[in-house]
């Protein structure tokens, strides 16, 4: 059963995954595919949030449209969501701006995805939420994707942190199997559909069962 509060408190660093953990950006990817295989002629076709979690949109352009032209499928998916994204439809996840700004005074924070990191800065900063991040480590060309370790070892580098001070927020169990691959302690944020990762350290239901009592002291004092 998910954990009603995690304290924090004994890491110095908090890596958040992005897609699903700070942006409800998996519900507007599901949509932009569902709007393409309906577009190809799948009426019936539904892809869900679950479906894509930590996935590359390369891989499911090959899988879903398999005997379409994959890098049509693709460009057109992003230029669907783009549409989406530009009319207001791309959301926080709930609880996350609120989470972030707890957690930044008295952790480093810092994003570790397999997003483009011009896409997360770019969406960060529409948020308000970009001053908060110390560090956002994105897909790179050549390097190996999640479930990787390679991600999260290339943060906790550039952190100058060791593996035990430092937890991660994921959602789906490929970025968990990446956090631990690194050996950092994993926290699942789970979404209705989403698998559940037996791997993982805690299970939580909302970000808000995210606490330290380092911030919780600070706020007491600044009152």
């Amino acid at each position: 059963m998910p954990s009603f509060m995690v304290d924090l408190t004994r890491f110095a660093a908090v890596i958040f995954d992005f897609d699903g953990v700070i942006v409800d950006s998996e519900t507007l990817q599901a949509r932009a595919w569902t709007r393409v295989a309906r577009e190809l002629g799948a009426d019936r076709c539904e892809v869900t949030a679950a479906q894509i979690a930590g996935r590359l949109d390369a891989e499911l352009a090959t899988e879903l449209f398999a005997g379409f032209d994959a890098a049509r499928c693709l460009d057109r998916k992003w230029r669907i969501e783009a549409e989406m994204e530009s009319a207001g439809d791309l959301r926080l996840v709930d609880g996350a701006a609120e989470a972030v700004r707890d957690l930044a005074r008295s952790h480093e924070l810092a994003i570790c995805s397999s997003c483009r990191e011009q896409v997360i800065v770019r969406r960060l900063d529409a948020a308000g939420l970009r001053s908060f991040f110390r560090l956002v480590v994105g897909r790179i060309e050549g390097m190996r994707c999640k479930p990787s370790p390679d991600p999260y070892l290339l943060a906790l580098d550039r952190l100058g942190a060791q593996p035990h001070d430092a937890c991660a927020i994921e959602d789906s169990p490929t970025g968990i199997a990446s956090a631990k691959a690194a050996g950092i302690r994993a926290i699942q944020l789970l979404h209705d559909g989403m698998p559940h990762a037996t791997d993982a350290d805690e299970h939580v239901t909302s970000l808000s069962h995210l606490k330290s009592r380092r911030a919780a002291i600070d706020r007491r004092i600044a009152t």
